[in-house]
């Protein structure tokens, strides 16, 4: 990874940076890849400026080229990169052909683990840019938000696990530790989704989306004419906040299981950061959450690298 895809990197996340860097060399640029893929397909779903039939093509478009077809996807016009805000994404659309020649210039087995993540997050990205239409503004039971968060996210942890196992092998982990890894670091990416989606409500809901489950949400009192909002809300949101923190309590054997301390402190920080959000998610209350979007303070984020590295 040369020092300006590491720039790229660095604008676009604001947690993943942190620990990238010291992953070690053979995992590293795998990791990096996929992250910036996946950044720039989230990067065209969420161009709100742009229909969603456009959104779709265009994801569409990648995702053949993920499957072979070069011609299917070259670069994105440049009315679509204008049409994105945030300066560090614009100039990640920018350079997608960059990105895509990386990807074809790595290894058979590092391209299948790209290959297989990367495809199931643009089916995910397509499925929420569809799925939400006039006729439809909530997930419609636990299937469809879980299935949601494996796609966009749960995906990952399997991804971070097999790339672990192929590059380092021993120095990852037991091998017989590998079926319940996969399964542990799914559910880790899940719980990193749900806080997202979670703490996001207060973008969602105005826009018509809710991705916490119809018939819970109807079992709460929700009449389906409106978004939900106050007491049908209230108990699906603690349910799933719980469901955040249960799985999060699997990912700490998880990251127990891990030799390479480099790796050890890249797969634990994260954890650390959402425990602290969920925390704090807890703290400020559903009402606080529905105004605006709950962040951890950059003190905190010290504080949570230094547990990572030393505890």
């Amino acid at each position: 990874m040369d020092a300006q895809h590491q720039a790229i990197l660095k604008d676009v996340s604001r947690s993943f940076y942190l620990s990238i860097r010291f992953l070690p060399g053979p995992m590293r640029e795998t990791v990096a890849l996929g992250y910036l893929i996946a950044r720039l397909t989230d990067t065209v779903a969420d161009s709100t400026a742009l229909s969603e039939d456009i959104r779709t093509e265009w994801l569409d478009r990648i995702r053949k080229r993920l499957q072979g077809d070069l011609s299917a996807f070259e670069a994105l016009p440049e009315s679509m990169v204008d049409s994105i805000p945030h300066p560090g994404e614009q100039i990640l659309a920018m350079r997608a052909p960059e990105l895509f020649a990386w990807l074809e210039s790595l290894g058979p087995v590092e391209r299948a683990h790209l290959d297989e993540v990367l495809l199931t997050i643009v089916h995910g990205q397509i499925w929420d840019t569809t799925f939400f239409s006039e006729h439809q503004r909530s997930c419609r039971d636990e299937g469809d938000l879980l299935r949601y968060t494996y796609w966009v996210a749960g995906c990952v942890g399997e991804f971070w696990t097999k790339v672990g196992f192929t590059t380092l092998e021993r120095g990852f982990s037991d091998p017989d530790n590998a079926s319940e890894m996969l399964v542990s670091g799914r559910r880790l990416g899940q719980a990193l989704q749900l806080i997202n989606i979670l703490r996001d409500l207060h973008e969602d809901l105005p826009a018509g989306r809710c991705y916490l489950p119809e018939d819970e949400l109807k079992a709460a009192g929700w009449s389906g004419e409106e978004m939900p909002r106050g007491p049908e809300l209230e108990p699906v949101f603690e349910e799933w906040l719980t469901r955040c923190e249960t799985y999060l309590e699997d990912a700490e054997g998880y990251v127990q299981k891990i030799r390479n301390s480099r790796v050890r402190f890249c797969t634990r920080l994260p954890m650390l950061l959402a425990r602290a959000t969920v925390e704090e998610i807890r703290m400020v209350g559903l009402e606080r959450v529905l105004r605006e979007k709950v962040r951890i303070s950059r003190a905190t984020v010290w504080k949570e690298m230094l547990r990572a590295i030393f505890f």
